[in-house]
């Protein structure tokens, strides 16, 4: 049954899942583009979502066999021969699917929480719709040239949406009674504490033992000991932390991380381990790491996590590996044609050349833009990588 759904076009998420995005929306998942208009999940049900009208809509388009354009980012993978989110999930969700048909009635069991934008980081390939850091960064980017930025603005406000309605983690309750699966990112999640309340709740009630957990973490947090022990009354619970690269090249990628702080909080979780946990690490390939994949594959064999995925980076597109020149490509190609676990991202890459000269002038301007306000440098940072871009002459 879970082969049957793989090969074909159908998502079961739009039936089984909500992702309650930065500023309150909600969406069936993360990569959709867009969002179920006119909601607010701290002005509504969960519940209620799921019969709006849009997603009954979004629901009718994948029982008649069509791809709905907001998937757009799952049907590039596949059709690039990656595996795509829509595919992961089926995958993941398969015990639950066993009597699940397109003709089911829609049955939340799976919450993506990204518990507002707060977040202590500025990664290069984020923005302020994830960062409240970066959101003050673009702030003063326009303030600098006599300018607001009511976008950035907006995100700096309703990205602590969970401060906007004190009662939402009382009033979610009635919607946890058939969830099987908390997803929770950010932001950074573990800066967010008001969502313990979700799981001391789901403690109380019994439905603990019945839920896996899953967090994508930055890996600057160390949460308290009792949020280990919290953790170990559920069924499952991994934590996915997000590694883009090594030592320097990481830190200029996840601003104003420090590798040391960071490669110790994942050795102390591991030292924390309960027996029903599991780590993960993900890494984002983008332009920025493409000549660090066969260091970062070495760290991670280090480190032994569970399972070690490899995402594509889609926002801002002028990081999306499919815009870099033939050249850089070309060195890409030759160096990792062996690296197993990145021969899907380099089908990717491969699928489409998308560099212009619009492109290599877009991206040179937002590379040196960051770099002066932070009084970094690109191309001491990545020499190699500069002396083909030509970000610095």
């Amino acid at each position: 049954m879970v082969d049957k759904y793989i090969k074909s076009n159908v998502c079961p998420l739009p039936w089984t899942h909500l992702e309650v995005d930065v500023n309150g929306g909600a969406s069936p998942c993360c990569l959709y583009k867009g969002s179920v208009p006119g909601v607010k999940v701290y002005e509504q049900s969960l519940k209620s979502i799921q019969d709006t009208e849009y997603m009954v809509k979004l629901r009718e388009q994948f029982r008649n066999g069509e791809r709905p354009n907001g998937c757009q980012s799952c049907w590039q993978e596949e059709d690039a021969g990656k595996t795509s989110k829509r595919q992961n999930s089926i995958y993941k969700m398969k015990t639950s699917l066993t009597d699940w048909t397109p003709n089911s009635e829609p049955t939340l069991k799976f919450i993506d929480f990204k518990l507002g934008n707060v977040c202590n980081l500025k990664c290069r390939i984020c923005g302020s719709w994830s960062s409240s850091k970066w959101a003050q960064e673009e702030i003063d980017y326009e303030t600098a040239k006599g300018r607001d930025n009511p976008l950035a603005r907006k995100q700096l406000k309703e990205g602590g949406w969970p401060k906007r309605n004190p009662q939402f983690f009382e009033d979610l309750k009635e919607d946890l009674k058939h969830v099987e699966y908390f997803e929770f990112t950010g932001g950074e999640p573990f800066m967010i504490k008001d969502h313990y309340k979700i799981l001391m709740h789901c403690v109380e009630k019994g439905y603990a033992k019945n839920i896996d957990i899953h967090y994508n973490t930055n890996g600057t947090q160390l949460p308290p000991q009792e949020i280990f022990d919290l953790w170990s009354c559920f069924k499952h619970v991994e934590i996915a932390f997000s590694i883009d690269d090594v030592g320097e090249q990481f830190e200029y990628q996840r601003h104003p991380a420090n590798w040391r702080e960071v490669n110790a909080n994942l050795i102390k979780f591991k030292e924390r381990k309960t027996d029903n946990m599991d780590f993960q690490i993900c890494t984002t390939v983008s332009i920025f790491n493409v000549f660090s994949w066969a260091k970062i594959a070495l760290w991670v064999a280090q480190f032994q996590p569970k399972f070690f995925y490899v995402n594509t980076c889609f926002d801002p597109d002028v990081f999306n590996i499919q815009t870099l020149p033939r050249q850089v490509k070309d060195i890409v190609n030759m160096r990792y044609s062996m690296l197993t676990d990145f021969q899907p991202t380099l089908r990717f890459m491969n699928a489409a050349d998308r560099d212009t000269p619009e492109m290599r002038e877009q991206r040179k301007a937002r590379i040196l833009q960051t770099d002066r306000y932070r009084e970094e440098n690109f191309g001491e940072v990545f020499p190699l990588l500069n002396n083909v871009l030509e970000i610095y002459g």
